[in-house]
């Protein structure tokens, strides 16, 4: 009896030494959260926090005994703005995690800090492919997308599709660049020509007059805007206004997502995107999340830019899970992050080892009139679709 006592007592110190310490810490378990509540991507904010919400409510409001507290800081989309408040979650609010970021510029401004100090960030939109290239850190996760991932394969599908020509409008930042960019990649893989392309000045363009009648006049058989948020309603408001019923419009995500459609119309009716979320889809996973996402809020179907929420924030929590609530060693809760991995309502969802960006199913939609409302119909499906490395050194 003595020797098996002493066994079960190495056995127990073993254990204690190979994990993180079960109930290590009873207090709350603090997320800061940055989003441009304010500025001209503010209509993505909210759909964020209701997935972030509802990923929370999953997990019944705690993880391994520790209550989470949502503490939301307003960037404007601004990268000194998302810098400072960045700076307050961490000293002041003493936040756990970090999770969020909608612009691209903001990321790359806040990126470099937490990394410094080791404070694992979950981006949920801001796609930027430097930030999980060049620019990726060890600390810093991305379970949105990269600008190439979800429009390299609109490219593709244009090749592929036999589309010989094409115009191209972006607002003139960042991410839309990029997105621009990956499409030209995808669509050269089938020889096709890029007739001409024009970048509007971001958060400054009131009028796309100019730059649609340049689209008609370049006769291309395809043009592919890139907008989002109060930019992309619009421009497609605008675009609705010429009558234009010969010249499709195909592309990448942020165009006309759900959350933009009624105030967009029915100028978004058969126009084709790549998505990487879809209400639509017809798996277990996703049409257990779809009602009860829809009983949290009102009857509201989730998309996008709510499940990007919502995956950025289960993540965080995962990880917390699995370190039984020890967040204290950065670093051991960093690579917590790295390894989860799910099926849910997007399809399967992880990390790429080699750039902390999430791999997933990327797929083509387009808008149709479904009784009365609109939804998507799928196209095509990009399966396990990995964000291109680009320069990323982890190690």
């Amino acid at each position: 009896m003595r020797a098996t006592s002493s066994l079960t007592c190495i056995a127990t110190f073993a254990l204690a030494l190979a994990s993180p310490a079960l109930g290590q810490s009873n207090e709350p378990l603090k997320i800061g959260v940055m989003l441009p509540l304010t500025g001209p991507l503010a209509p993505i904010a909210p759909e964020q926090i209701k997935g972030m919400n509802y990923a929370i409510s999953e997990f019944g409001g705690s993880v391994a005994g520790r209550k989470i507290e949502m503490i939301v800081e307003d960037t404007g989309g601004a990268p000194a703005t998302g810098l400072t408040k960045a700076r307050k979650l961490v000293t002041s609010n003493n936040v756990d995690v970090m999770v969020g970021i909608v612009a691209s510029p903001v990321a790359l401004q806040v990126a470099p800090y937490l990394t410094s100090i080791k404070m694992p960030l979950v981006i949920s939109n801001a796609g930027a492919d430097t930030i999980t290239g060049k620019s990726c850190s060890p600390y810093v996760f991305r379970t949105s997308f990269s600008s190439a991932q979800l429009s390299k394969p609109i490219g593709l599908y244009l090749a592929k599709t036999g589309v010989k020509s094409i115009y191209m409008l972006a607002s003139d930042f960042v991410a839309p660049r990029e997105f621009a960019a990956a499409v030209k990649a995808g669509f050269a893989t089938g020889n096709g020509k890029v007739l001409g392309e024009a970048f509007p000045p971001f958060g400054k363009t009131q009028d796309y007059g100019p730059y649609i009648a340049q689209a008609r006049a370049a006769n291309a058989e395809v043009v592919v805007p890139v907008f989002f948020a109060s930019e992309a309603i619009l421009f497609m408001k605008q675009w609705a206004s010429y009558g234009i019923k010969n010249l499709p419009i195909v592309a990448p995500m942020g165009l006309t997502p759900p959350m933009l459609r009624r105030a967009q119309g029915d100028a978004v009716l058969n126009v084709i995107s790549s998505v990487n979320y879809l209400a639509e889809l017809d798996t277990p996973e996703n049409r257990k999340f779809v009602e009860g996402f829809r009983n949290a809020n009102n009857g509201d179907d989730p998309e996008e830019f709510a499940v990007m929420g919502y995956d950025a924030m289960r993540f965080a929590l995962e990880a917390v899970k699995v370190r039984n609530g020890d967040t204290a060693n950065r670093e051991a809760f960093a690579a917590a992050i790295a390894k989860v991995s799910y099926n849910g309502p997007r399809g399967p969802m992880s990390m790429n080892p080699a750039n902390n960006s999430a791999t997933q199913n990327v797929y083509i939609v387009r808008n149709v009139k479904k009784a009365d409302k609109i939804g998507y119909e799928l196209l095509e499906t990009f399966p396990n679709y990995t964000d291109q490395v680009d320069g990323c050194k982890l190690n």
